[in-house]
């Protein structure tokens, strides 16, 4: 009988080569970078130390109702819920629990500058309005603004300052042209006819 080398010492089983140095070294080449990629996807603050170009866009978050000072001027006590609701909009919480509070609030987190949080609390008594709890709110142009996107430190460019009007100077009369070509004479007008005697 001839005897038959044994692949079991090298291959562990058949055709399956056995984890050895060059192997670890391979695996690792495949492993580290997604190792890294993982790392630095966790890592916020990577996006800190990054050119601008390569930051991902994050827009502007606004939630809530937009309220401005001029519309917290117009409450007044009695004022019904429809009538609340036709100045101010739907609010955004309106509690089954408390059924004689609504909550009209906002929220916007930009892209530069600090996130804002505005309240707006109306109390209702037998439906109608007794009183309202509210923090300061911006006046119309710079809720327009905010809803806009605009930076609240930039104002808009007016436009250019019209020029003073310069006094005009009395007409002077005008020579009569000359005629190029003669005058068509024109009919007389019809006479009256006389009324029959």
């Amino acid at each position: 009988m001839r005897a038959i080398k044994s692949t079991h010492l090298k291959y562990g089983r058949i055709g399956v080569p056995r984890a050895g140095p060059k192997s670890a070294a391979g695996a690792g080449r495949l492993v580290a970078p997604w190792v890294a990629a993982l790392l630095l996807a966790g890592c916020g603050s990577i996006t800190d130390y990054l050119p601008g170009f390569l930051t991902p866009y994050r827009p502007d978050v606004q939630q809530g109702n937009v309220i401005t000072s001029d519309m917290v001027d117009q409450l007044r006590p009695g004022m019904t819920r429809d009538q609340v609701k036709f100045m101010l909009g739907t609010p955004l919480l309106a509690d089954r629990f408390h059924p004689d509070r609504w909550d009209y609030l906002y929220y916007l987190n930009p892209r530069i500058g600090a996130e804002q949080r505005r309240n707006l609390v109306i109390y209702f008594k037998d439906n109608r309005l007794d009183h309202f709890d509210s923090d300061p709110m911006p006046p119309e142009s710079m809720a327009d603004n905010l809803i806009l996107g605009q930076k609240l430190g930039i104002k808009p460019t007016p436009p250019p300052p019209k020029e003073p009007a310069t006094p005009k100077e009395p007409a002077t009369p005008k020579e009569p042209a000359t005629p190029t070509e003669p005058a068509t004479p024109t009919e007389p007008a019809p006479q009256p006819r006389p009324a029959p005697q």
